[in-house]
């Protein structure tokens, strides 16, 4: 039973049509390039197949990552979730463990445009190394953007708000980093923080071993003060 309803709300806060809808555009970007490679001579690479998938799909995580809590607040169902019998911990692990399974679910599905590319037109690839680095990197990535995202949702407590600031936070982050390491009292903290990185590397799922260090420290960190957050932020 507990797992029937664990799989109940997975696809109440997965299955909704803005998710299919930048699916489906996320895998036409991806396989725009498969087309161009074999059909228009495009000087294109296979990490360009998921690079341009993660450019589409990138929208979708952070549009998931703000609305797994986003929408308990335009429910108002988040003051019913903190007299439930749940503790703030779990409330938040639940929907991290949500964000994760989907960041797998886009991965596979990017994963699967290098697989037509292999069978299809024989491109000789090393598809277990490619896997890896998709699904690590689609990972990693979300289990940042939930954390960033969720702190803005219990902040903000509006859920196009908070996604407009995340995406801000992510694509202003490159410049204001590449500012600080043109001081030379700062430039050496920037590599250690994952904005610099992290939407980069995410694209051509790239991160080097430091980044996933620096990355999973990061979460870490974020993940245990999320709950504090939101017992003090987590009402209507």
């Amino acid at each position: 039973m507990k797992s029937k309803q664990k799989m109940l709300f997975f696809v109440q806060d997965t299955c909704k049509l803005s998710t299919l809808i930048l699916l489906i555009l996320s895998f036409l970007a991806g396989f725009s390039i498969i087309y161009a490679r074999q059909n228009l001579g495009g000087p294109y690479r296979v990490e360009n197949i998921y690079a341009m998938f993660s450019t589409i799909s990138d929208f979708l995580l952070i549009f998931l990552a703000v609305n797994l809590l986003g929408k308990e607040f335009q429910s108002k169902a988040i003051n019913m979730i903190r007299v439930s019998n749940r503790s703030d911990l779990e409330i938040i692990v639940r929907k991290l463990l949500v964000m994760v399974g989907s960041s797998v679910i886009i991965a596979l599905v990017a994963f699967s445009q290098v697989v037509i590319e292999y069978y299809i037109y024989g491109t000789n690839l090393n598809l277990l190394s490619i896997l890896g680095h998709i699904v690590i990197s689609y990972v990693l990535y979300g289990i940042f953007l939930f954390d960033l995202g969720s702190i803005l949702v219990l902040l903000i407590k509006n859920t196009l708000y908070s996604f407009i600031a995340l995406l801000l936070t992510l694509r202003l982050g490159v410049p204001v980093m590449n500012i600080i390491s043109n001081i030379d009292a700062t430039k050496a903290l920037v590599e250690y923080i994952p904005l610099s990185f992290a939407e980069n590397a995410f694209y051509f799922a790239n991160y080097s071993s430091k980044q996933i260090l620096i990355m999973i420290c990061w979460e870490i960190a974020l993940t245990v003060l999320l709950p504090i957050i939101f017992k003090q932020r987590g009402y209507k």
